[in-house]
């Protein structure tokens, strides 16, 4: 089958993908991946072909309106920030998506491409199945949506998640049959959301059942299965992000460091960082090695007690850390989890403070929101999770997540879907 996988986002919006088409093209699928402009050489070198979408979306988080609006800490502003970008790129962006899907006769595509991808498949009749990281946006009974997590009844529960579809509608609607008249297809008048259940595509939730149990109310086209990771043999093929010596040597000198990054998510405040890792470093004998992805961190202390990297392999670093301090990205929770690494989700938006509050709820480790975070709070959290019974029970979660077949259980069910 000729796939393409459409995505939208940051880092960890495109890494589990490329873990889906490495597993799809060992099945003989021919796949493409499609993702914005900036994420080119990470994709192709696993070696999967890439498809580029309109925009980059490093240089807009890292424009002074990007750093504005990160710095405020603010959800809503940040969403609307987002949507105003893609409204402004809108002519190009679509002509990019267009352009992607004629080169492919089926299509994977992920929440933030969904009005997009899901009108393109209307108009060209192709079949389409969509796969998630986050926390589950579909109705249940069972427990609410994870940011109205106040109460916990059914009636309740089910209000939460009509309550965020219709939100979601109010941003996309205007946008939405903008896209469709201009395709010829009639205008929506209905939810998006509820007008796609209809047609019951595949919906994938791409997460541990381990952190978050699949509904009994669901219907069969919504699964959870786990967490997608790229399978070692391949990162060692295409030695993706290989270890420099000197952070080998620096992690070997003592006891193992605390892992720090936040990834492509970007921090806003990126002096606070800086402060925070300066008293951390004066105040306790804790090794932090630093990770700053696509933030800016100016004026970081030389100290033998600190190391700072771009990126790093997950794989090859994490065994060799004791905790993980990140924004609480559903791939990088798996990775540290897997790792049996007590973690501290310091949350800034979307569904990170909704991990965040599983990892606090299962006694996985803590969870600090961003507007709350002070360096005396990160110290005493740091203290808290290094307990016997918290890496007891991290190293539960993680034989769990290691044993379960996540990319196989979705390679299956994309193949039966599409066949």
């Amino acid at each position: 089958m000729n796939i393409g996988i459409f995505t939208y986002g940051t880092r960890g919006d495109v890494q589990p993908y490329i873990a889906l088409a490495l597993g799809l093209m060992d099945k003989g699928h021919q796949i493409t991946l499609a993702a914005p402009e900036n994420f080119k050489e990470l994709v192709e070198g696993f070696g999967v072909a890439f498809h580029p979408l309109y925009g980059n979306a490093e240089t807009e988080m890292n424009s002074p309106l990007g750093q504005s609006i990160l710095k405020s800490e603010n959800t809503i502003k940040l969403i609307k920030h987002f949507f105003k970008i893609l409204h402004d790129i809108r002519v190009p962006l679509r002509k990019s998506y267009i352009d992607g899907i004629n080169k492919v006769d089926f299509i994977i595509a992920n929440a933030a491409t969904l009005p997009i991808t899901s009108t393109i498949a209307e108009k060209q009749n192709k079949k389409l199945a969509f796969t998630y990281f986050m926390p589950p946006g579909v109705p249940t009974t069972e427990f609410p949506l994870g940011d109205f997590d106040f109460l916990n009844f059914p009636l309740y529960n089910k209000l939460t998640y009509k309550l965020a579809h219709l939100f979601f509608w109010k941003f996309l609607k205007k946008e939405t049959n903008e896209f469709r008249q201009e395709l010829g297809l009639p205008i929506l008048k209905e939810n998006l959301l509820a007008y796609i259940e209809k047609q019951k595509p595949l919906d994938l939730y791409c997460l541990s059942p381990s952190l978050i149990p699949q509904p009994k109310d669901w219907s069969n086209n919504h699964k959870i299965t786990g967490f997608l990771t790229v399978p070692e043999e391949k990162e060692t093929s295409y030695a993706v992000n290989q270890t420099p010596v000197k952070l080998n040597e620096w992690i070997q000198k003592s006891e193992k460091p605390v892992y720090m990054g936040f990834g492509s998510n970007g921090v806003g405040n990126p002096k606070k960082f800086v402060s925070i890792i300066n008293e951390i470093l004066t105040k306790t004998n804790e090794r932090i090695l630093f990770c700053t992805g696509w933030g800016i961190f100016e004026g970081l202390p030389q100290h033998e007690n600190l190391f700072v990297a771009k990126y790093v392999n997950h794989r090859d670093i994490l065994p060799k850390c004791k905790v993980g301090i990140f924004h609480g990205g559903a791939g990088t929770l798996a990775a540290m989890l897997r790792n049996n690494l007590p973690v501290i989700i310091i949350s800034f938006y979307t569904d990170q403070p909704t991990w965040g509050k599983i990892v606090k709820r299962r006694n996985l480790g803590a969870h600090i929101p961003v507007k709350k975070l002070t360096a005396g709070k990160l110290i005493s959290a740091l203290a808290k999770i290094q307990t016997e019974e918290i890496r007891n029970k991290v190293a539960m979660i993680g034989e769990q997540i290691r044993n379960e077949n996540g990319l196989g259980n979705a390679i299956r069910e994309i193949e039966n879907y599409f066949n």
